[in-house]
């Protein structure tokens, strides 16, 4: 008897490996095929250009040497149709490599970084003279780049898209001379206590808002080399922790025109404060259960709402990582652990960029409010929450 169940507990392990190998190997051949972002759609070409800009005055926080603060930032823009030069990578070959490798030997189950096609064209002509400014925030671990879908069809509708890397907060970031920086705890945030979260989640955001401000008036002052741009009525878009930047930095910015959260909750000095200019909530789908973190989510989101110009939507079906560009790549470990909804990913991102979009061209180029309420009509995957 003992010798039978031994057998097959023995043939049980053996099938499991083998089903384990087997699945290895196929997560391995699909991460590496090539995915193409979606076309951006709107009338220019994109460009794209990365730089490196260091604040002098500011020891970084999250590092451990003393160092000034460097913030590697992307800009997205729009540049004339019809060149025949090649697109940008997705990232460049240093920090791909570095970020396929952040998650050790589970990296299998993540898509390759050098894998993914942008619609960028690197270091083109600006089309055109100083497009609006629209600064973008990642969340908490995300490198920029995993917003180029939003950032790209932005550019192409005449936006100048100012991606911030935010340095020791995100897992790895590359910068344009080839050095990396990794994630360091001071950048995180390790605690389960909800107070705790608050205070360590707003003293991150504190960071990040500096960071943005020292970009926006640094780049306002030197124009990059692409071309001046227009800061005269910036807007602030970022998702997660960077949804959370985006409004505390334009509650602080009177340039500020226009500020969009995607699914980020509001620990900081806003949540209290309130913006004066319009802003957008645009949030994961409601759970149906609430725990104590997500009832002061929903606490502050009203609050917001109640005290100043901010309109709330939900996407039925989406989960927090279905507003970047990780809902079309291949990630399956996404959709099991709740990062990803039953959205499609691809539809996800076709109602976040419109969306994004129509609110900006509201706050920042006058268009009528109909044209937003005419967009949140299109889709039925949205409700006030």
């Amino acid at each position: 008897m003992i010798r039978k169940i031994a057998k097959g507990l023995g043939i049980f392990f053996v099938t499991l490996l083998a089903i384990m190998a087997i699945g290895v190997g196929t997560s391995g051949v699909a991460r590496v095929q090539a995915r193409q972002l979606a076309e951006p759609t709107g009338p220019s070409a994109v460009g794209r250009i990365e730089l490196a800009l260091t604040d002098t005055a500011r020891v970084d926080p999250f590092a451990s040497d003393g160092r000034p603060r460097e913030i590697a930032v992307w800009i997205w823009y729009p540049t004339a149709k019809g060149s025949s030069a090649a697109t940008a990578p997705y990232l460049p070959k240093t920090w791909a490599d570095a970020a396929n490798n952040v998650n050790g030997p589970a990296s299998v189950l993540f898509q390759d970084n050098n894998a993914v096609r942008t619609n960028s064209i690197e270091g083109a002509a600006l089309q055109g003279k100083s497009p609006p400014v629209v600064v973008l925030l990642p969340g908490l671990g995300p490198s920029i780049a995993e917003y180029s879908a939003l950032a790209e069809d932005l550019a192409s509708h005449g936006y100048a898209v100012v991606g911030i890397n935010p340095s020791g907060s995100a897992q790895v970031v590359g910068f344009p001379d080839g050095h990396l920086v990794y994630g360091t705890p001071e950048g995180s945030i390790a605690e389960t206590n909800i107070d705790a979260w608050y205070a360590t989640a707003s003293r991150v955001v504190g960071v990040w808002v500096d960071d943005a401000s020292f970009v926006v008036s640094t780049l306002a002052k030197n124009p990059p080399a692409l071309g001046a741009l227009d800061f005269s009525h910036v807007a602030y878009v970022g998702h997660s922790l960077g949804g959370n930047a985006s409004f505390e930095v334009c509650a602080r910015d009177p340039r500020c025109g226009a500020a969009i959260d995607l699914d980020g909750t509001i620990f900081s000095q806003v949540r209290s404060s309130g913006l004066k200019v319009p802003g957008l909530i645009l949030q994961a789908n409601d759970k149906a259960s609430c725990d104590g973190f997500c009832q002061r989510r929903k606490d502050d989101f009203k609050a917001l709402t109640l005290s100043g110009p901010v309109r709330d939507f939900a996407v039925n079906g989406a989960e927090h990582l279905n507003f970047t560009d990780n809902s079309v790549l291949y990630m399956p470990v996404l959709h099991p652990v709740g990062q990803l909804g039953s959205i499609d990913g691809a539809r996800g991102i076709v109602i976040t960029r419109d969306v994004v979009r129509a609110f900006l061209d509201q706050g920042i180029r006058g268009t009528p409010a109909s044209t937003f309420e005419a967009t949140i009509g299109r889709y039925g995957e949205l409700h006030a929450p």
